[in-house]
């Protein structure tokens, strides 16, 4: 990764999160429930000599009664005078590691792990503004050394191994990273591995290429958690959450052109339209493309298409074709978030846009027959659960990759919702519920854009 596209990349994940200052829901952060009963840690990030993305680390002391001699990320128990889980992850950056809180740009807030202590860990995500100005001063007490790792290391099946485990039934894999700096041989393992996996994957919008497995406690108020169950009010909280967790992004991501150099349009959008289910649990609109068209007729599709010459943007394309699609009013739609684009094998552009339906009871489907054979809802949770699924292995240009396909039936009528579509949903349910699936994705490059020649 060159340093230009670095730079544009903290640029892009600085603007694309807001920071939270209420952590989610559940995690409960007043006195009344113990602010002496949680952690944070500091994933602050900065460019490398090399260009590469970095992060902070630190071996624990081996005086230590816990943990000693392990690599850590720098944080630890929130205290009283902690304003929220920034205040408790800077302070503990600057007493372990000397880093100022001034020095450190926050980013966002991850969704809490727990550990098996039942303690939640909350990963708070920075960027070192000045890397120079920065000069480690460790706290014996607590620090035998800090050192700094490449972020790409943990979405890389190199320099990996895992060990199966089982606690209270629950079988799961520990990832262990070693990694060797001047000399010096480092075991990066447990939770802080595991935070470092998602980071990762948030920063780079991709998942690791291999199987995680995290073990249930920690997962952050995992479906066996009495606080993550999606009942109506906490799936309320979310939806409020994920739309104060992003900022809407326009223009999308630098080095993606709107049209190629021959002037015509080579981008497209889909809506990825969220609401609330009769359950409470959280659905998207999907759609079954007319029999009788020249394209991927009769497969199910996001509303969406190609963007025309009167799109001001991607979300204009997005909701201006869910409109002509399915009766979709722009109005009853809130906008949260664009994805990373995709890229087809044609070298189209496809930009997903996030959306809440307003009022589920106000939408009346009207299907452009000419377009759409039906509309139907699937809740967004099965793009990352291994049920129901199957993969099928492909190979272009060299590339060998699985195409997900997830079967749902609704009203007697089995759906295949696969390829660039099951794509684009296992990423937003991955953003959405903030954890990965539960099974091997192994995308194809070309989705990334990276086996075309250009970019657009």
């Amino acid at each position: 990764m060159s340093s230009p596209n670095l730079e544009q990349r903290l640029q892009t994940l600085a603007r694309h999160f807001r920071l939270q200052r209420q952590v989610k829901p559940g995690v409960p952060t007043t006195a009344a429930a113990g602010w002496t009963g949680r952690a944070a840690v500091l994933v602050c990030l900065f460019q490398g000599d090399d260009g590469d993305l970095r992060v902070i680390l630190t071996k624990r002391a081996s005086t230590l009664s816990s943990h000693s001699g392990e690599v850590s990320l720098p944080g630890g128990k929130r205290e009283e005078g902690d304003g929220d889980d920034v205040d408790a992850a800077l302070r503990e950056a600057k007493e372990e590691i000397g880093l100022e809180p001034a020095q450190v740009d926050v980013v966002t807030v991850l969704e809490p792990f727990v550990n098996k202590q039942g303690m939640p860990v909350i990963p708070v995500i920075g960027i070192l503004n000045v890397k120079e100005a920065f000069k480690p001063a460790p706290n014996h007490a607590e620090v035998e050394e800090v050192f700094d790792a490449p972020m790409e290391l943990f979405i890389k099946d190199e320099n990996r191994r895992v060990e199966m485990r089982e606690w209270m039934g629950n079988k799961y894999l520990i990832h262990i990273f070693d990694y060797e700096m001047k000399n010096k041989k480092y075991t990066i393992w447990g939770l802080t591995a595991s935070i470092l996996i998602r980071a990762a994957s948030i920063v780079y919008e991709r998942p690791p290429p291999f199987v995680e497995q995290n073990p249930s406690y920690k997962v952050a108020f995992g479906v066996e958690s009495e606080d993550n169950r999606m009942g109506s009010s906490n799936l309320e909280q979310r939806l409020q959450i994920l739309a104060q967790h992003f900022r809407l992004q326009k223009p999308v991501n630098p080095g993606l052109s709107p049209t190629s150099t021959t002037g015509s349009i080579k981008r497209a959008a889909v809506l990825v339209c969220l609401f609330q289910g009769e359950e409470g649990d959280l659905h998207v609109i999907l759609t079954k493309r007319a029999s009788t068209l020249s394209s991927h007729s009769g497969e199910v599709a996001l509303p969406g298409g190609k963007r025309e010459q009167g799109d001001a943007d991607d979300v204009d394309t997005a909701l201006r074709e869910a409109k002509e699609e399915i009766g979709l009013d722009p109005s009853q739609v809130n906008i949260v978030t664009i994805l990373e684009p995709f890229v087809n094998k044609l070298g189209m552009t496809v930009v997903p846009v996030i959306g809440l339906l307003s009022n589920k009871e106000a939408f009346n489907p009207a299907p452009n027959a000419a377009e759409v054979e039906a509309i139907f809802y699937a809740p967004l949770e099965m793009f990352l659960k291994d049920e129901n699924r199957r993969a099928e292995e492909r190979e272009w240009m060299g590339d060998k990759y699985l195409l997900q396909h997830f079967y749902f039936e609704d009203h007697g009528i089995e759906y295949d919702i696969w390829a660039i579509t099951a794509g684009i949903l296992i990423k937003a349910a991955s953003v959405v519920y903030q954890r990965q699936p539960a099974f091997l994705e192994q995308r194809p490059k070309f989705w990334s854009g990276t086996a075309h020649n250009t970019t657009a």
